[in-house]
């Protein structure tokens, strides 16, 4: 099965023959270096908790090459993310690319950000033993609002019967699977932050020290401090350009959702929703 992305899901698409004649070219260059290690940087979370902001963020950084969203790669995570039988027939070619990415990149460091590898991380870990990787959260009510307001995210929500369960991606499965289709939107929306959430908490322990966990509201707030932080655990040797902060957005769900809403959400997500 081939699962059909949203709408306005993806930054673009891949360079057709051009794309496929650099990796070839690269593919030739790394069967002369088979010493090569490669050491990519993996930015994870849910959509619209500030994952693509994280990586605006770092992309100006001299030492780094920064993949967002850039097909094939992200449409084969997405696909994995939703449907965990497809590993089997994509996950040796999304390893592959990520090596031959990061080895085009030299002498800089490759850093992608597709969002759903939280659902392969592990997988990347092993393959890449050196790679690090960057866990984004937001806070609840910032998240759902902003996936309401987001055609290509809310998709999932309102069409998650066209995919298949279990579907870790969006928190379905057979237990929750009825009251789930009886959820709004803002409800359903709320399932997903979640289950990222627990995912979250679960790869502090399998990856340890290799991953760092971001608070969005941490990077609005206490941005210096965030960005020393970030740049110690990447090991930089420049320091991260501050950002452009937006303030407001910390606060606009106040005006996005409705009472009814927050109490949908708070519902779902209970004693988590203080958590982030």
């Amino acid at each position: 099965m081939t699962i059909q992305l949203p709408p306005n899901i993806s930054s673009g698409r891949a360079d057709g023959i051009f794309d496929h004649v650099r990796m070839a070219r690269q593919r030739a260059r790394l069967a002369f270096d088979p010493a090569y290690r490669p050491d990519p940087i993996f930015v994870l979370g849910t959509g619209r908790s500030g994952t693509h902001w994280v990586a605006w963020i770092l992309e100006p950084h001299p030492e780094l090459h920064t993949l967002i969203e850039k097909p094939p790669i992200f449409e084969w995570v997405t696909e994995m993310a939703i449907d965990a039988t497809a590993e089997h027939r994509l996950l040796a070619s999304l390893l592959e690319r990520y090596r031959l990415e990061a080895g085009s990149a030299r002498p800089k460091r490759l850093l992608d950000k597709s969002h759903p590898n939280i659902w392969l991380a592990e997988r990347l870990a092993q393959a890449f033993p050196q790679a690090k990787f960057i866990g984004v959260l937001r806070d609840v009510y910032g998240t759902v609002a902003s996936s309401l307001r987001h055609e290509g995210v809310s998709y999932w929500a309102e069409n998650w019967e066209k995919y298949p369960v279990p579907n870790r991606f969006l928190g379905v499965h057979e237990g929750n699977r009825e009251a789930y289709a009886k959820m709004s939107l803002a409800g359903r929306c709320a399932v997903r932050w979640q289950t990222h959430l627990h995912r979250l908490d679960e790869l502090e322990t399998t990856l340890g020290d290799r991953m760092i966990r971001l608070r969005y509201r941490d990077l609005q707030t206490k941005t210096a401090a965030e960005l020393a932080r970030l740049q110690g655990f990447l090991g930089f040797s420049a320091p991260i350009p501050s950002p452009e902060i937006k303030a407001e957005s910390l606060e606009r769900w106040k005006k996005d959702l409705s009472e009814q809403q927050i109490e949908e959400i708070r519902a779902v997500v209970g004693a988590d929703v203080e958590r982030s």
